[in-house]
């Protein structure tokens, strides 16, 4: 906990840019360079790899976007099942890309157009796609997209820009980005269950965290919903 307390005390902008290299050029690459490395050089994998740069842009992006809380505790005192389960998954996210890089080539056997570079050029810009919309959510929320599920004194329910197409852009751009990273490794099984996952959390945060709001906001977030799809324009 020493060390623990030691990096929260930093300046935010240093904790940004040790959570970046940390959580994005460290802890998956020691996975992959382990357990993939062809993944780094082969060619026939440079779209695999586009889109774990990618990711890692979108994640640097929406880092540098999201507020961090000034308390781990009332991070985790805030729906703790979701963020428990939410740092489970983020810790076994480089292992699911290593199952889907397995899975990939059998998929292919299976399914031979799944194995076409299209697959992954196409998982590649849904990728980018979704994390178009995560960040572009999480700068209009501005100091109010920490993550932690409160309302601060004097903010304001935010209903226009990508907030005027769906509800959770942050939530609906992350789910449009797992589909989109592991298409880009042509894989389908993983690709479903590992979707099926995070919906399965996302969904129980958006629920809780509506819940929230409408008791702050009342007939105004009511209303705001009636407008609105909570992930998929249309749809859901």
């Amino acid at each position: 906990m020493g060390l623990v307390s030691g990096v929260w005390s930093l300046n935010p902008r240093v904790r940004k840019v040790l959570y970046v290299v940390g959580w994005y050029l460290v802890y998956p690459q020691l996975w992959y360079l382990w357990l993939i490395p062809e993944l780094f050089t082969s060619p026939d994998y440079r779209l695999m790899l586009a889109a774990i740069v990618t990711s890692y842009v979108i994640g640097a992006l929406d880092t540098y976007f999201r507020p961090f809380s000034e308390s781990i505790k009332g991070d985790l005192e805030t729906n703790p099942t979701y963020n428990l389960l939410m740092l489970g998954l983020f810790l076994l996210n480089p292992l699911f890309v290593v199952a889907a890089f397995k899975e990939g080539p059998a998929m292919a056997l299976l399914l031979p157009f799944w194995g076409s570079p299209l697959v992954s050029l196409a998982g590649v810009a849904l990728l980018a796609v979704g994390g178009a919309v995560t960040v572009a959510g999480r700068a209009q929320l501005a100091r109010y997209g920490s993550g932690v599920l409160h309302i601060e004194e004097g903010q304001r329910l935010v209903t226009t820009g990508v907030y005027g197409v769906i509800r959770h852009p942050i939530y609906g751009g992350g789910l449009i980005g797992v589909v989109g990273l592991y298409a880009a490794f042509r894989s389908l099984f993983t690709l479903v269950a590992v979707t099926a996952l995070y919906f399965i959390l996302i969904r129980h945060r958006l629920l809780f965290e509506e819940r929230m709001l409408v008791d702050e906001f009342g007939d105004e977030y009511r209303e705001y919903i009636q407008k609105t799809r909570r992930l998929i324009p249309y749809v859901y």
